[in-house]
């Protein structure tokens, strides 16, 4: 009996696991576009931003967004370009651009954003591993 509840509950997870988004890193405008992590962000949350071939030049880099608080100047020393963003804290749910400006190139993305609550804990906190024991 417990072997079937068991599978019961693997079988809800993974019917849950496929209604949920994925939660992780997001590539916005292509293969060579910004990337925003997390993929979806609150209003007032911050977020990573990630930019190929767009690390300090001659001239100051930055992203910009309807959806930052503010424009956000690009760093880094390798070949990628980095900052973190604020998403503004009364901003509406949506999907918004962003446009990297690196040496007169511009480098576009997009950022989801949710208003709505995020999903609880699929298991109860307190559910432990039943004790199983092989051999003797």
């Amino acid at each position: 009996m417990r072997l079937l509840s068991l599978s019961a509950l693997g079988t809800a997870l993974i019917a849950a696991g496929l209604v949920v988004p994925a939660v992780g890193e997001a590539t916005a405008g292509g293969a060579n576009g910004v990337k925003v992590s997390p993929n979806v962000a609150r209003p007032g949350q911050q977020v990573d931003l990630t930019v190929p071939d767009c690390s300090v030049g001659r001239t100051r880099h930055w992203a910009t967004s309807k959806a930052f608080a503010q424009d956000v100047t690009l760093g880094g020393k390798a070949d990628n370009g980095h900052a973190t963003a604020t998403v503004k804290r009364d901003l509406a749910s949506g999907t918004y651009d962003i446009v990297a400006h690196c040496d007169g190139r511009k480098v576009s993305g997009l950022l989801k954003v949710s208003t709505k609550p995020s999903l609880p804990p699929l298991l109860p906190s307190g559910l432990s591993r039943p004790d199983v024991s092989f051999g003797k």
